[in-house]
């Protein structure tokens, strides 16, 4: 497939990501402003696409040993293969040419930082940016629109391995997304975030988060998650961006349903994620050439930033 770059609303300069390019400031965008499972709206998040902003990774405190976690029982296991694997709600996500994914060792950072999250949904893929907080797509927390609710009964499991949870599971304490998703169901805001009853995150470590204004079309890109046609395993799979476009990132990387949430991240010196995964091939160019996730923009950063700040 040829790289493309084809921009929505601004001509961004393609440049390095450390060296900044020309200076756009975007207005405020409404669909940005947070709002959480207990109606609380919070105040809307400034896009101002002036510079880079970075939060870094944290590696965890960690555990070596698959033994010191808790083995699933069979009822426990069966229950959780009964629920589906949530899929974009429009096309599916897909293999890409050759299947290129490949399992991944759980115990180790940033594998035991993505987290396989069940709910009353179905399953979903999740990923911690702090002790308590886990990144996902809106569609993970919310069936979006006016007309839409929020999930609940929510078990969420740091880096779970088939029949074990290295990590034990914690449950939601509260759930976040913006109202572009949970009043309009627009794909351009498809994130959200969980809070959790837990600070496992101080074991397993969290992802870095990055907005930049400029092009990230040609940056590898892995993406780390739970596909449910390999059931409660996590899958990496690895290319690289090829479309920039203002609020979402497009690459070829294989992704099934259960997928959706999974970080879209590169090695900086560790995980930094670009972009939260969210969609498969439906619609026109570029959307039915490549899987898709939402772009962390600055919108996107600041209000993952403040998710995972609340109390």
């Amino acid at each position: 497939m040829k790289n493309k770059s084809k921009l929505n609303h601004l001509a961004l300069s393609v440049t390095t990501l450390l060296l900044l390019g020309s200076v756009t400031v975007q207005a405020q965008d409404a669909g940005h402003t947070p709002i959480s499972s207990d109606g609380a709206v919070g105040d809307m998040a400034t896009e101002l696409a002036s510079s880079s902003s970075v939060s870094p990774p944290f590696k965890g405190t960690g555990r070596n040993s698959i033994e010191s976690g808790v083995s699933m029982t069979v009822p426990d296991i069966r229950a959780m293969l009964k629920l589906k694997s949530v899929d974009a709600p429009v096309g599916k996500e897909s293999i890409i040419g050759p299947d290129t994914r490949i399992r991944t060792y759980t115990t180790y950072y940033p594998a035991r930082a993505v987290a396989l999250i069940t709910f009353s949904g179905g399953r979903c893929t999740g990923w911690f940016i702090g002790p308590n907080t886990i990144a996902t797509a809106g569609h993970c927390v919310h069936s979006g629109g006016a007309n839409g609710s929020w999930y609940s009964s929510y078990k969420i499991y740091p880096g779970y391995d088939q029949t074990t949870a290295p990590y034990g599971s914690c449950t939601a304490k509260s759930l976040s997304s913006v109202t572009g998703w949970t009043q309009s169901g627009s794909e351009s805001y498809d994130y959200g975030a969980i809070k959790l009853n837990c600070t496992v995150g101080n074991t397993v470590g969290w992802f870095g988060l990055l907005s930049t204004p400029n092009s990230l079309t040609n940056y590898p890109a892995i993406i780390s998650g739970y596909p449910g046609d390999k059931p409660l395993q996590q899958w990496w799979s690895s290319d690289t961006v090829r479309v920039t476009e203002t609020y979402q990132l497009f690459y070829p990387n294989d992704t099934i349903g259960g997928m959706s949430g999974s970080p879209v991240w590169y090695d900086r010196n560790g995980p930094y994620a670009m972009a939260i995964h969210a969609y498969g091939l439906h619609g026109s160019s570029p959307h039915s050439a490549y899987n898709h996730g939402t772009r962390i923009t600055q919108a996107v950063y600041n209000n993952l930033v403040a998710w995972k700040n609340a109390p």
